[in-house]
C-alpha cells in the first residue's frame, strides 16, 4: 500500500528533508553548519508545498535518532517531536550509522558497510552493517560504538571476518591517516566515500519500520549518543 512519509536529518553538517508520496521521492539538503535550528522547518514546509501535500495528510514522520552531533540530534527530535504533537502523527526513528550504510548501497550496490560518523575527541562513532540477500534489512555486525581510527583500522586488516567487498562510509574517517592510507589483504575490496547521513535513505529504512508498526509516541522519541561525555558540536 502506497505510503506518504516524512524525513529530515540534522545530525552532521548537512541539512536534508525528504518526503515520499505513492512511490515518488521529493528531496531538497544544504551545508547548514550551525543554522539546522534556522533551516529546517522552511525546509520541511518547501517540500510539502513542492509536494502538494499538507502535514496533516502524511501517514508517518521518519527522524533521526543519531548518534552525530549533539545539538543537531536535539534539533531533529524536538522538531519532530512538534510536529507530530501538532499533526498526530506517530513517529519513526531510525539510526544514523544505518542510514549511511543505506546510502552506500544507494551509491555502490555493495552489501557490506562500515559507518562512521566524527565524534570528535580522537574518536568515531562506527557500526558495521550487512544487507542481507534479499535486501529486506540491514544487520548490525556488532553494536554501535565509539572508536578510534587505529581500532577500525585493525579491523579491517587483522579481521578474518571482513571478506567480500565492502564500503568505508561517513565522515571523520578522512581525518586520520591510518584509515585514508589503509592497505588491506586481498580478500577485501575496499571503497572509500565521504558522506553524510541523507533524508532520502531515511525512507526506505523508516517506511520498513513503518509497515512492521514499530511506531513511536512523541514522548518516546530519545536521543543516542553513544558517550557520557557531551561534546560541543
Amino acid at each position: 500500500m502506497p505510503i506518504k512519509i516524512l524525513a529530515f536529518d540534522t545530525t552532521t553538517e548537512l541539512c536534508s528533508v525528504a518526503l515520499m508520496i505513492d512511490h515518488h521521492i521529493y528531496d531538497h539538503k544544504i551545508v547548514a553548519s550551525r543554522r539546522h535550528s534556522e533551516e529546517i522547518l522552511p525546509m520541511i514546509n518547501k517540500l510539502l508545498a513542492e509536494a502538494g501535500v499538507t502535514l496533516r495528510s502524511l501517514d508517518c514522520i521518519i527522524f533521526n535518532r543519531g548518534p552525530g552531533s549533539f545539538v543537531g540530534i536535539r534539533i531533529g527530535i524536538c522538531v519532530a517531536q512538534g510536529l507530530a504533537l501538532g499533526a498526530d502523527l506517530p513517529l519513526v526513528e531510525v539510526s544514523s550509522l544505518v542510514v549511511l550504510a543505506q546510502g552506500a548501497w544507494r551509491i555502490f550496490s555493495i552489501k557490506q558497510v562500515i559507518s562512521t560518523i566524527d565524534a570528535r575527541m580522537g574518536e568515531l562513532y562506527c557500526a558495521r552493517y550487512y544487507r542481507m540477500s534479499d535486501n529486506s534489512c540491514w544487520i548490525c555486525y556488532n553494536e554501535e560504538s565509539i572508536m578510534t581510527a587505529e581500532t577500525i583500522a585493525t579491523d579491517l586488516t587483522c579481521s578474518t571476518m571482513l571478506k567480500g567487498s565492502w564500503v568505508l562510509a561517513g565522515t571523520g574517517w578522512n581525518n586520520y591517516v591510518v584509515l585514508k592510507n589503509i592497505k588491506i589483504n586481498d580478500t577485501i575490496f575496499l571503497r572509500k566515500i565521504v558522506m553524510s547521513p541523507e533524508a532520502q535513505d531515511m525512507l526506505p529504512l523508516g517506511a520498513q519500520r513503518f509497515r512492521n508498526k514499530m511506531f513511536l509516541t512523541p514522548k518516546q522519541a530519545q536521543p543516542v549518543y553513544l558517550r557520557n561525555k557531551i561534546v560541543s558540536t
